[in-house]
C-alpha cells in the first residue's frame, strides 16, 4: 500500500543505460508523471501499445487518458528504434460486406479505440535516434497542448507534417533523410540544420522566424522564396531569416 502510493506520487523519472531491455516500461500508469527521460535503451526496437497501456479494439481503450500530466517527454541514444506506434497493425481481411456497411463499422471500431494521448505534453525531444522512421500519427493530433519539438540525429525520417497543435518551435538537425516539414499550421519558428535532402516545406502560415545552417542554403533555396512570399501575403512584413550554428 505504501509503495503504492510513492510510486503515484512519482512527478519525474529518468530510465537509462538500460541497453539489454527489449520492451519499455508500463509508466502510463503513473498518473503524476509530469517529466519523462528514456536514454541508452539500445536493445528497444519498437514502442508500441504497451507503453500507453491500451489495445486497438480494446473497449476499455474508449475514453482512456495516457500520460494524462506528462509536459516533457524526452528519447535519447537508441540507435536500433526503428517503430513508433500506439497500436498494433492487423492484417486486413477479405471483406465481403458491401462498402457502406465496411465503412460504418470501420468508423465503429475506431471509437471503440479511441484513446487520448500526452493531453499536457508541452515539448517532446528525440535525440540519436537513427533507424525511426515516423512519428505516430496519433501523436499528431492529440498533443493539444505542445509547443516545442526538438530532433537530432533522427536519420531515417522522411517528414514532419500534420502537427496542428504545435505552437511555438520546431528544430531538426542532423536528419540526412528528411524530405518534407508540412502542415504545421501555428508554428512561429523553425530551426534547420544538416538535412541535405529537405526539398519540400510549406504550410507554415504562421512562421515568424526561420533558423537555417550555413549548410541549408542550396537545399532551402527551393522553398525560402514560397515561405517569404506567403508571410508577405499573410502578415505584410518580411519573413525573419537567420543564420544557425
Amino acid at each position: 500500500m505504501y509503495f503504492t502510493i510513492l510510486w503515484s506520487a512519482v512527478s519525474h523519472l529518468v530510465w537509462y543505460h538500460v541497453r539489454s531491455c527489449v520492451h519499455l516500461p508500463p509508466v502510463w500508469q503513473l498518473p503524476n508523471l509530469k517529466y519523462l527521460r528514456i536514454e541508452g535503451a539500445h536493445a528497444v526496437t519498437k514502442v508500441g501499445p504497451k507503453f500507453v497501456g491500451c489495445k486497438k479494439g480494446d473497449p476499455v481503450c474508449n475514453g482512456f487518458v495516457a500520460f494524462p500530466k506528462l509536459e516533457l517527454l524526452i528519447f535519447l541514444d537508441m540507435p536500433n528504434w526503428e517503430v513508433w506506434s500506439f497500436f498494433e497493425e492487423e492484417a486486413a481481411a477479405p471483406d465481403v460486406r458491401g462498402e457502406d456497411e465496411a465503412v460504418e463499422i470501420q468508423k465503429e471500431d475506431a471509437q471503440s479505440a479511441r484513446l487520448q494521448l500526452l493531453p499536457h505534453l508541452v515539448k517532446l525531444q528525440l535525440i540519436g535516434c537513427p533507424q525511426l522512421r515516423a512519428l505516430p500519427p496519433q501523436l499528431e493530433e492529440d498533443t493539444v497542448s505542445l509547443k516545442k519539438i526538438l530532433l537530432i540525429g533522427i536519420n531515417n525520417l522522411k517528414a514532419v507534417e500534420d502537427f496542428p497543435h504545435l505552437s511555438e518551435l520546431l528544430a531538426i538537425k542532423d536528419c540526412e533523410g528528411l524530405e518534407r516539414i508540412c502542415n504545421l499550421a501555428q508554428v512561429s519558428e523553425l530551426q534547420v540544420g544538416g538535412c541535405p535532402n529537405l526539398s519540400h516545406v510549406e504550410g507554415l502560415a504562421n512562421l515568424q522566424e526561420l533558423g537555417l545552417g550555413e549548410d541549408m542554403q542550396e537545399i532551402s533555396s527551393h522553398w525560402v522564396p514560397g515561405l517569404q512570399e506567403q508571410h508577405q501575403r499573410i502578415h505584410g512584413e518580411d519573413l525573419d531569416v537567420y543564420t544557425v550554428v
